[in-house]
């Protein structure tokens, strides 16, 4: 059903794209007319990135574009750390790791990158910033012998993986605030202007694969329909995140491919163990039984995403979603559930929050709505602006948060400490002041996460992980809904990039444009 069709668009898109890489025929960039209009291209992202506070970074967000580069980098698949900026790394004692940089990088100002510049970046970074995620503080970064030494303030084997973060993007940084970003990526930019799209230009003495355009400009364009046009048009030759109901239109162009990859995130409810009626267990798996997750993929996903059976995507290393038991779809044995509850029928009214950032999610929670409207449940659905989405009073007073939640990070560690440790970003406020919190089950889950967390061993950072997950799933303390697959369109005229299941981390060196047989940079039919 839903899986088997996403598979097949997946694999449509994918080939299409596949046959102009693996000819390996891109553009050759003459001074003449017609090939001018090739040495660049346009990429549309969900957001302006120029727009937020990212003045450590020269002025530019290190999402998405390709100016700044981290010393690890998750592998496109999702499945392991790989060397970046940094060749090689080493735990030397419980609390320290050493990195080997790699040789003869150079900063965008033609100054070299080593150990000395890496530490002064993350430096300052943390002591602007505050990523307690990150086990790290402004004096935990320090060079020896040309090689980087990071002290997290606690034990931390996810180290590597976290400092793949796009946030951890190494900027080239003296005494001054800098004025335009200046790191080691394919390419860089001279400035940034507020309000205007973001100008790159090839960055002719990058240590890596060189990248194929001379020119790459990125734009923010925060309506998923204005990007669909501008791709249908030719404003743009690459766009991100298409709504999933232009995907058959676009798909039916041939001056268009479409290609959709599994985000290592997922769209569920965060349930409220605090608050009447959700604070009974068999409430919450009584939910859990009545929603239909293939059936949500299917209509209001328009088929694009797999139903999810736990909190974390099957990319992510220690998901444990093939061991998890499915709950359902089983109305009657949620009402079953319910009987058996503490709660009578006139009890149970919940209340759920949803964000206004993703249209998507408010459909989403009307079909949940209806589902529990037959086993006997009312729910009203509160949407709510993005500023206002997480404050705490909300949190305390919603059974249920509908939310999106994954990682950009390869170590992805902090969403497990995020949503469900009782000092986790989504419930340290409630626990500090009333000893609840939102989705924390309590100490024994609390124990198993800072195992996890501490571990140097990957075999056991695995295993606690996983017991977490099915501890989660036993209580009903969340209930899963869908693994993203974000939907990405291009110009048939252009191949590459190779889609990354983290977007930001969009390796933009691969992005050029094809020749077709007739060399006029249109696709032949094989490559439609």
């Amino acid at each position: 059903m839903a899986p088997t069709f996403t598979r097949r668009r997946a694999l449509a898109g994918t080939a299409a794209v596949t046959a102009g890489a693996l000819a390996g025929c891109f553009s050759s960039l003459s001074d003449d007319g017609d090939e001018g209009d090739r040495r660049a291209a346009r990429v549309s992202l969900i957001s302006d990135p120029a727009d937020g506070n990212w003045d450590l970074y020269g002025g530019l967000t290190p999402y998405y574009t390709p100016v700044h580069e981290t010393l690890t980098a998750a592998t496109h698949d999702f499945e392991s750390i790989e060397p970046w900026l940094a060749t090689d790394w080493e735990a030397v004692d419980d609390q320290t790791w050493r990195f080997t940089l790699r040789e003869d990088v150079t900063f965008h100002d033609g100054s070299p990158l080593d150990a000395d510049a890496v530490a002064t970046s993350l430096g300052t970074l943390f002591e602007h910033e505050r990523y307690d995620w990150a086990k790290c503080d402004e004096d935990s970064f320090s060079a020896e012998d040309g090689d980087l030494i990071v002290e997290p303030f606690e034990r931390f084997g996810a180290l590597p993986g976290t400092l793949s973060h796009p946030l951890f993007g190494i900027q080239r940084r003296d005494d001054a605030e800098p004025e335009r970003p200046v790191g080691t990526g394919p390419y860089e930019t001279p400035a940034i202007e507020f309000g205007e799209p973001v100008h790159t230009v090839a960055f002719e003495s990058y240590w890596g694969v060189p990248p194929q355009l001379e020119e790459l400009t990125f734009e923010g364009v925060v309506d998923p329909n204005t990007r669909s046009l501008g791709l249908e048009s030719a404003e743009t030759d690459l766009a991100f995140d298409l709504p999933r109901s232009h995907y058959d239109s676009l798909a039916a162009d041939d001056d268009v491919v479409v290609r959709t990859e599994t985000e290592p995130r997922t769209g569920l409810a965060m349930v409220n163990l605090y608050r009447a009626p959700t604070d009974d267990e068999y409430v919450r798996r009584a939910l859990n039984y009545a929603i239909d997750q293939e059936t949500i993929v299917d209509t209001v996903l328009e088929g694009i995403g797999d139903p999810a059976r736990g909190p974390y995507a099957e990319s992510i290393p220690w998901s444990a979603h093939a061991e998890l038991p499915a709950y359902g779809p089983d109305l009657e044995r949620a009402r079953d559930l319910l009987e058996r509850s503490s709660y009578d029928a006139d009890d149970l009214h919940l209340d759920l929050i949803v964000s206004n950032a993703n249209p998507h999610e408010h459909d989403i929670a009307s079909v949940m709505q209806s589902r529990f409207a037959e086993i006997g449940v009312e729910m009203d659905i509160r949407q709510l602006d993005s500023s206002s989405f997480f404050e705490v009073e909300n949190k305390r007073e919603a059974n249920l948060i509908l939310v999106e939640l994954g990682s950009i990070n390869g170590a992805a560690d902090y969403l497990v400490h995020l949503q469900f440790h009782s000092m986790g970003g989504d419930n340290r406020a409630l626990y500090e002041s009333e000893g609840t919190g939102v989705s924390n089950p309590g100490p024994e889950v609390d124990e198993l996460i800072e195992r996890g967390d501490r571990a140097l061993d990957e075999t056991v950072k695995h295993d606690a992980y996983r017991e977490v997950q099915h501890r989660v799933m036993d209580t009903g303390a969340v209930i899963p809904v869908y693994y993203k697959e974000y939907v990405l369109g291009q110009r048939a005229t252009t191949t590459g990039p190779e889609l990354h299941s983290v977007p930001h981390m969009t390796r933009w060196s691969e992005f050029g444009y094809r020749e077709s047989a007739a060399g006029d940079g249109t696709p032949s039919e094989g490559e439609r």
